[in-house]
């Protein structure tokens, strides 16, 4: 009884298909159909000019979409970010107060697991313009470091781990210039 009620309610997202193919995601979703936990937390965070407030509604968004996008290579299923990555860069481009923003897709990195990615933040708080930048790991290790010994304790897994804010200026214009570099 619970698989086919799980099979009626799941079902129809299982035939759905790649994310995009029914259309572009509507104005109130952030990340690939997806609800933005609190769409309107940051403006608030923006209109009260607080740093740690924009911060905290970045980890909280990572963290909601840390699993990626499971794509379908021909023989094997892998995990992308990409999808994710660029859904949070379109969405901030459109937010009030926020001037650009952008991620290292387009930078050449060693090819070494687990990766890392960097989303950059250019916003007006309190009439400064600030640039601010969200480290993040992709992958987690299944260890832990007990006094030098790191015993395998789980599997690893591709999910997106935060690291870190800080403020790097020059780095939107930066990752703009890779990416014309790379186009041409």
């Amino acid at each position: 009884m619970r698989a086919l009620l799980l099979l009626l309610l799941l079902g129809p997202a299982f035939a759905s298909g790649q994310p995009f193919e029914h259309g572009p995601i509507p104005v109130v979703t952030g990340f690939i159909g997806l609800p933005m936990q609190a769409p309107d937390g940051f403006a608030r965070a923006v209109e009260r000019g607080s740093i740690r407030a924009i911060d905290r509604w970045m980890k909280r968004e990572l963290m909601a979409k840390k699993r990626g996008e499971q794509l379908d290579n021909g023989s094997t299923m892998i995990t992308v970010h990409t999808l994710t990555y660029n859904s949070i860069v379109d969405w901030l481009k459109k937010q009030p107060g926020v001037v650009d923003a952008a991620w290292d897709g387009c930078m050449n990195k060693l090819d070494l697991w687990p990766g890392h990615s960097t989303i950059g933040l250019r916003v007006v708080l309190n009439g400064v313009e600030r640039e601010r930048c969200y480290r993040v790991q992709e992958g987690r290790l299944g260890t832990v470091n007990l006094f030098g010994w790191r015993p395998r304790v789980r599997k690893s897994r591709e999910h997106l781990k935060y690291l870190g804010a800080e403020d790097r200026p020059g780095f939107v214009v930066l990752q703009h210039n890779y990416c014309e570099d790379r186009r041409k």
